[in-house]
């Protein structure tokens, strides 16, 4: 076939047809190239909407992890001096049971306890070492109380921290 000698309508349609498909291919890079600009801005907005409200939660967890460091100092400060004072009365409580009788070297009683009316267990009549003994355990059961109490404080002043509205 001899395209020299065809038509010239038909050249004119495949002119017209070459001129559609490329406006068409133009056309159709160009919607696509404004509706990515289109997407992707709105992508960069969502990005720098969401890396600002991380910086605000940052900036919040920040300010209360600060907060509730100052907290827990205070009140390790204080159980500290709790603790410091309790210790001073035990030292004070222990120096005063030196003038008790204490046991004798087999472990038992004396051999001549103290005889008297008092009846009861008021423990004013226990020995040396009984009396270290009990002051120390209310020692370190006072002082288990205050480290109880301190970790409870801490325990609600973070619960009040992360939870504000309950």
């Amino acid at each position: 076939m001899n395209l020299a000698t065809l038509n010239p309508r038909v050249w004119l349609e495949l002119a017209a047809v070459a001129i559609l498909a490329t406006a068409g291919w133009y056309g159709y890079n160009w919607i696509y190239d404004r509706g990515a600009a289109s997407v992707q801005a709105r992508w960069d907005a969502e990005t720098k909407d969401e890396a600002i409200q991380s910086a605000k939660v940052a900036v919040a967890a920040l300010t209360t992890t600060q907060t509730l460091i100052t907290d827990f100092a205070s009140q390790r400060s204080t159980t500290n001096a709790q603790i410091s004072s309790l210790n001073n009365t035990v030292a004070a409580a222990v120096a005063g049971l030196r003038n008790r009788p204490a046991r004798d070297s087999a472990g038992g009683v004396p051999s001549n306890p103290a005889t008297g009316s008092a009846l009861g267990a008021t423990g004013a009549d226990l020995l040396r070492q009984d009396s270290e003994f009990l002051v120390g355990e209310g020692a370190r059961a006072d002082k288990l109380r205050l480290q109880l109490i301190e970790c409870q404080g801490k325990y609600n002043t973070v619960y009040d921290a992360l939870n504000p509205k309950h």
